[in-house]
């Protein structure tokens, strides 16, 4: 999500009943099966009800087309999917309309996933998996496990890159969920969680980088436990690899809805937004990709079979398990704690 743009063209315009002025509001996705769904079930229904037209983009990272729209002075984008941890980047430094929650109905969202500047549309989690041969008796259930060589000795992969990781170290070092983001709020916790995980360095083989990669490792045994994506693991064990994942101890997170500064449609846009909120829209939309709906109102829809659920990561079980991840603390430190890590990683 934050590898740097590849294009901003347009995929595809389709025309919903016309609206009394005439609106065509632009809508930019990551693409893939994001926007398959999205035209399926949120944005497509949402502009037939509503009377808009609409326009869809595609880009690789929603943040660095606000700084070009906003750079040239011409925003044409009016509804844009992003990373909630960009989104709060984007809302400090001006890029981003607030939300309107008088229109935008979230009282059925999950704890800090309705952002003042974006609301969540799907989250996933950063978990622990573990190879279910290496670990046939006992498997690991937390983070503790993951850091102890000794109870639980192989090879380990870990993300080249802070995100997520440092909240791991210091679940792992016994900080409570709780007091998570009140310790790395201090320059003291972050140092800890730095040499936590600097403290586990000559055990990991491979530092990995894409979610393809350590998804990859897992399902070829290559490493006996890793960070990474619950959707990355469950696509590996779907496909017969030695792979389980707990959700106890991840680090749930989203990709939101925002409104970029200056959009033209500013309030058509905050309409549509909550069209797209509602719970069975959110749903539908677990039918296109294997991420979990954050209006926990989607689980009561009928629409998600009970095996389904059992695998999301935001359904009631499973996120009650997890931290959510607090975007507005990685607006504020990420360079500082990005580079605390690099520092470690050449140590």
């Amino acid at each position: 999500m934050r590898s740097s743009i590849v294009v901003a063209s347009l995929l595809a315009l389709w025309v919903a009943p016309a609206f009394a002025e005439g609106v065509t509001l632009t809508v930019n996705t990551p693409g893939g099966a994001v926007q398959e769904g999205g035209r399926a079930v949120l944005w497509g229904p949402a502009a037939q009800k509503l009377g808009f037209a609409v326009k869809e983009e595609t880009a690789d990272n929603a943040l660095d087309v606000l700084r070009l729209q906003a750079g040239a002075n011409a925003v044409t984008t009016d509804i844009i999917i992003m990373s909630g941890y960009q989104a709060a980047i984007a809302g400090k430094q001006g890029l981003l309309e607030p939300l309107d929650y008088k229109t935008i109905d979230a009282s059925g969202f999950l704890p800090g996933t309705a952002a003042p500047y974006c609301i969540g549309i799907y989250g996933y989690a950063a978990v622990m998996a573990w190879n279910t041969k290496t670990y046939a008796g006992q498997a690991p259930s937390s983070w503790a496990d993951f850091w102890d060589v000794q109870k639980f000795p192989g090879k380990r992969a870990m993300r080249a890159d802070a995100e997520a990781q440092v909240e791991m170290a210091l679940l792992a070092d016994g900080v409570a969920p709780k007091d998570l983001y009140t310790v790395l709020g201090t320059e003291d916790g972050m140092k800890r969680a730095i040499a936590k995980i600097g403290a586990l360095k000559p055990h990991i083989a491979i530092w990995w980088s894409s979610g393809a990669q350590h998804g990859q490792l897992m399902k070829d045994g290559e490493v006996d436990m890793t960070t990474g994506w619950n959707g990355r693991f469950e696509t590996a064990k779907k496909a017969g690899g030695p792979v389980d994942y707990t959700y106890n101890q991840g680090i749930l997170t989203y990709d939101c809805f925002a409104v970029p500064k200056g959009s033209t449609h500013k309030a058509e846009a905050m309409t549509m937004i909550n069209a797209m909120s509602a719970a069975e829209a959110q749903a539908g939309l677990t039918r296109y990709v294997s991420y979990g709906p954050l209006n926990q109102g989607a689980y009561k829809t009928g629409i998600i079979s009970k095996e389904m659920e059992a695998v999301l990561p935001t359904s009631p079980a499973n996120s009650r398990a997890m931290v959510v991840q607090d975007i507005d603390w990685w607006a504020q430190h990420n360079d500082h704690v990005q580079e605390l890590f690099q520092d470690m990683m050449t140590e």
